[in-house]
């Protein structure tokens, strides 16, 4: 079978390993301080075609799926689309799940299972994609709506965020209904078509739905994690991250004014000067760290830690304030210990010889759990001072998620199927630091996770919403290992 085709293997296979083991609780679970020797074995599934995935996938990437942050901007047609591809390419779901369509564009498939007395598992995607920034199509080095291969790799916007998981999950249950699988417990997938812009009218309303008809999902399984080839400095050894909680969101707009004028008699300091000293003291007092959060991650970890970090890692009671300035110093890093702080929009002026009355910038905030919005705002407003005006903007507005356990039947479940579809890696919680659908799940939900069973390097998730150039695309990459599950 060709290379390319193997990672669709892995990604159908840890799709149909959690459908089909979720079907009953596990009884036993792995504690962090426990060895290695109780990984599961590595299991295959006869009969899933790697190559279909790949060419779905490279179908869908094709369908102009883009949601813009003004509304008025989106056709629904281009996800009405989406509807009809998934109908055509996956008939026995449409036969044997009941499907509703959800606020006119989500998708709710319902897979009935046998014992009525489990708790469901949802399975979770979304169909929407972020656009193409203008002016940058040039620097694609393959079509981003092509769906492309290229050597090992298969281009376009999407592969990663969220068609590669969503394609996965189709694939896996229209298989295990080929075969004649019957689940014992309830799976729900939940399609949602809103999700770059926050999920207000898709999945907002798809668990509203689902909370309002008593179901308590068991398990949730979202995008946000992957299996990274290695996890340097830490370990050069295969990692599989499985987000466990995930940062809330806040955008806020700093704004400065003053007089204005004829640009030939400045004051000491415009308007615009005010607010760029106002940004450059936020940017250089951040949220403070909060390395702690990560002690289950270093737990699990440990086996395959570089030794010379054990023992650092190991005591963070004592080793707290040296990780911290160490994690600091590297930016991959510096984002999974605090709230970060991005300036990612200014405005002000009409005219080069007019001083601006007005200035203005919009500040991006990912919140580390243990912050909150208020804490956020607080601490712009200290930081700032009085003379500059904050305040909240934006549909998208989100406290960060509650941490989901790392010690239960439904973390055991999940953990195993990633070790049998991917045996080399070492699985271990983290904190995404962006945010997902999920979190509408959380008040009515049992643990709430998030995987893409995809694998590569670091650089990998460093490629979702960016430019597919040759240094670096959102491509669903290719790994003559992957295997499925």
């Amino acid at each position: 079978m060709k290379k390319t085709a193997l990672v669709g293997l892995a990604a159908a296979g840890v799709a149909v390993g959690t459908v089909a083991a979720g079907a009953s609780a596990v009884a036993r679970s792995r504690r962090d301080s426990e060895p290695e020797q109780r990984r599961a074995d590595p299991v295959s599934e006869s009969g899933v075609d790697g190559q279909a995935f790949l060419d779905h996938l490279a179908e869908a990437v094709r369908l102009w799926t883009v949601v813009y942050a003004d509304r008025g901007l989106n056709d629904p047609a281009d996800i009405q689309t989406m509807h009809a591809f998934l109908r055509s390419t996956y008939p026995l779901m449409h036969e044997r799940c009941r499907v509703e369509t959800v606020n006119e564009l989500s998708l709710l498939f319902t897979w009935e299972g046998t014992a009525a007395e489990f708790d469901p598992v949802v399975l979770m995607a979304h169909m929407d994609v972020v656009p193409v920034e203008p002016g940058t199509e040039s620097d694609w080095a393959a079509d981003p709506f092509g769906g492309a291969v290229v050597g090992d790799e298969l281009w376009g916007r999407g592969t990663l965020d969220d068609k590669g998981p969503l394609i996965a999950v189709m694939e896996a249950v229209e298989h295990l209904i080929d075969i004649g699988f019957q689940p014992e417990r309830t799976v729900i997938i939940a399609i949602d078509h809103d999700e770059e812009i926050g999920g207000a009218q898709g999945a907002a309303h798809v668990a509203v739905l689902l909370d309002d008809r008593g179901v308590r999902p068991w398990l949730v399984i979202d995008e946000g994690g992957a299996v990274t080839d290695a996890l340097n400095p830490l370990t050069d050894e295969p990692v599989a991250l499985v987000k466990v909680a995930e940062k809330g969101y806040l955008d806020l707009e700093l704004i400065a004014t003053g007089q204005g004028g004829h640009s030939s008699f400045p004051p000491r300091s415009s308007t615009i000067g005010t607010l760029a000293a106002a940004i450059r003291r936020l940017e250089e007092h951040p949220m403070p760290a909060h390395v702690e959060v990560l002690r289950p991650f270093f737990a699990a970890l440990a086996p395959r830690l570089d030794p010379k970090f054990r023992p650092i890692l190991a005591n963070l009671g004592l080793t707290a304030p040296l990780v911290s300035r160490l994690l600091a110093s590297r930016q991959e890093t510096n984002v999974i210990i605090r709230t970060t702080t991005a300036v990612t929009m200014v405005s002000g002026g009409v005219k080069p010889n007019v001083l601006p009355q007005e200035g203005s910038a919009v500040v991006n905030f990912r919140i580390l759990p243990g912050d909150s919005i208020d804490s956020v705002v607080d601490h712009v407003q200290r930081v700032v001072g009085d003379h500059i005006a904050v305040r909240p903007i934006g549909e998208m507005r989100a406290e960060p998620s509650r941490f989901s356990s790392v010690d239960s039947p439904a973390w055991e479940t999940l953990r195993r199927n990633v070790e049998e579809t991917f045996p080399d890696a070492i699985v271990a919680p983290w904190i995404l630091t962006a945010a997902t659908d999920s979190r509408y799940y959380a008040d009515f939900a049992g643990d709430v996770y998030g995987f893409a069973p995809f694998n590569g390097g670091m650089d990998m998730l460093g490629t979702i919403h960016g430019t597919g150039s040759a240094s670096g695309s959102p491509t669903l990459w290719e790994r003559s290992r992957s295997s499925v599950g």
